[in-house]
Formats: structure tokens, sequence, C-alpha cells
């Protein structure tokens, strides 16, 4: 695995490529949604707790970046649209889980009060 060579030159940093994909406030969540499977945009917009456009703009950009696909669903006279990851989305699952584990890890520590010894990551030697 490449580490970070730079910090001035953040743009090579592959975490941060993945942050540019995954990142801000409302593109995890549909995410951790979508790895149970599908999701009509009604539902995410239920589940995920945002508003239409801001929803429409989330998932455009993860259209964009290929994580994820729009496909029109018709049953009997209605129609509607389901979101999901595609092939190259599904890449980011273990991601997110590995994510998701060490999130509840730390929410964990914090909510039993134990010291945290910093809060910025330590340089391994």
């Amino acid at each position: 695995m490449e580490a970070c060579v730079n910090v001035d030159k953040m743009h090579d940093c592959p975490v941060l490529a993945t942050i540019q994909v995954i990142g801000g406030k409302w593109k995890p969540r549909i995410l951790w949604r979508l790895r149970d499977g599908a999701a009509t945009f009604g539902e995410l917009r239920r589940i995920v707790g945002v508003s239409e456009k801001v929803l429409q703009e989330n998932l455009l950009a993860l259209r964009r970046d290929g994580v994820i696909s729009r496909t029109p669903v018709k049953d009997g006279e209605m129609v509607y649209v389901e979101y999901r990851y595609t092939e190259y989305g599904l890449s980011l699952v273990p991601v997110l889980d590995a994510m998701g584990s060490w999130g509840m890890a730390h929410a964990a520590k914090e909510r039993d009060g134990e010291a945290l010894e910093a809060r910025t990551p330590r340089r391994q030697a």
C-alpha cells in the first residue's frame, strides 16, 4: 500500500482520492444504506433525512464517479427508480465496513469515557 508521500501535495494521497468520492455529510449515509441493497429515491430520502435537492446532487455525484447506478423499474402501471451499487462501487463496501467498525469502536471509547491519548494520529516509525 502506498503512503501519502508529501503532505504539501495532498492530491497525491490515495486516502484523499477516496474521501473525495465518498466524503461529505450525505454520501456516507447513502452508501451505508445501499449496502443493504437497492433503494428508491423516496426510501433514501426518508432514511438519510435529506432534502430532495441535496439528495439529487449527491446521487448524481456518486453516479458520475461510477459508484452507483440509477435504474428505472416498472411495476404494473407504476414506474420508479432504484439506486444500487455498480460493480465498481461494490469495491467500496469493504472500505465502508472497515470505517464503520472503526467508527463504532471509537464511539464506544468516547462513550465509555476512555481517555484518548491524542486527537491526531501518531506517525509510525
